[in-house]
């Protein structure tokens, strides 16, 4: 481990299993023979709040218990966004998990798993071995009783999680990194265009999520993300390489939070 102390903020709703993935990588930490602390933050989840789960890891003792600011900030909803924003800074590496909402439903699994795919996605990011986690997984599911089926199923989950991160690198690292510049700074929009056709595209700082959709819907591989221009959760926003662009409007309409307009002048 390069930190000397690991500080990870997860975030979601409640029923989302933030608290099952903070437990699942506490117990694998002691496990590894890591110090490890974990604080649930539970607040109003039954009349559904945003859940919290600090965690630390550390191969030396852990001198306190809370943080103020996360190294790694894991979020799973908008609604979380508010409450855990003066967490980070712009050396925080920040996940965002919205945008692979619905990667377990694409793939036939329950949307109970969701929170097994995003443990999968979030160990690039630690000093922890995948095949300890995963086992650490199954004995806690176990316990549980679960049925056979749906243990499978959040195993898969899990390495889907785990595929995302090695296949979608440019994603998955581009979240990682430190942003260059904050949209607050930025106009509204950042417009790109061409003359020959004419085509505009034009990407709202304050409303992309860096999902990735639109990347990976582009039919040209048109879209890659930015390294200039942060969103809204800091990482980095969507750009175009209008020399690629046909101005087919796939990005404008799988576009989850209408970030992107696409004008293409009629010949």
């Amino acid at each position: 481990m390069k930190e000397d102390n690991l500080k990870i903020l997860l975030a979601g709703e409640g029923g989302q299993g933030v608290q099952v993935i903070a437990e699942i990588l506490n117990n694998t930490a002691y496990k590894a023979g890591l110090e490890s602390i974990y604080i649930p933050n539970y607040g109003v989840e039954q009349r559904g709040g945003v859940s919290l789960a600090y965690l630390q890891l550390s191969k030396n003792p852990i001198a306190y218990p809370k943080f103020k600011i996360a190294d790694i900030l894991v979020v799973l909803c908008e609604r979380a966004i508010n409450r855990v924003k003066n967490y980070s800074n712009r050396k925080t590496k920040i996940i965002n998990g919205i945008g692979f909402v619905e990667k377990v439903e694409e793939h036939n699994l329950s949307p109970r798993t969701y929170n097994m795919m995003i443990l999968g996605l979030l160990t690039e990011f630690l000093p922890l071995d995948n095949g300890l986690v995963l086992k650490t997984m199954e004995e806690k599911f176990k316990k549980k009783n679960i049925p056979a089926e749906l243990l499978n199923q959040n195993k898969q989950a899990f390495l889907l999680g785990r595929g995302l991160a090695v296949r979608l690198p440019r994603y998955a690292k581009k979240l990682a990194s430190v942003p260059i510049k904050d949209h607050r700074k930025w106009p509204t929009f950042v417009k790109t265009s061409s003359d020959k056709p004419k085509i505009t595209i034009k990407i709202n700082p304050q409303y992309c999520k860096s999902c990735g959709i639109c990347i990976y819907k582009c039919p040209t591989n048109a879209l890659h993300f930015s390294e200039k221009i942060t969103g809204i959760y800091g990482a980095p926003i969507t750009e175009v390489d209008i020399k690629k662009c046909i101005g087919c409007g796939m990005c404008e309409s799988v576009c989850p939070d209408t970030a992107i307009e696409v004008e293409k002048e009629k010949s």
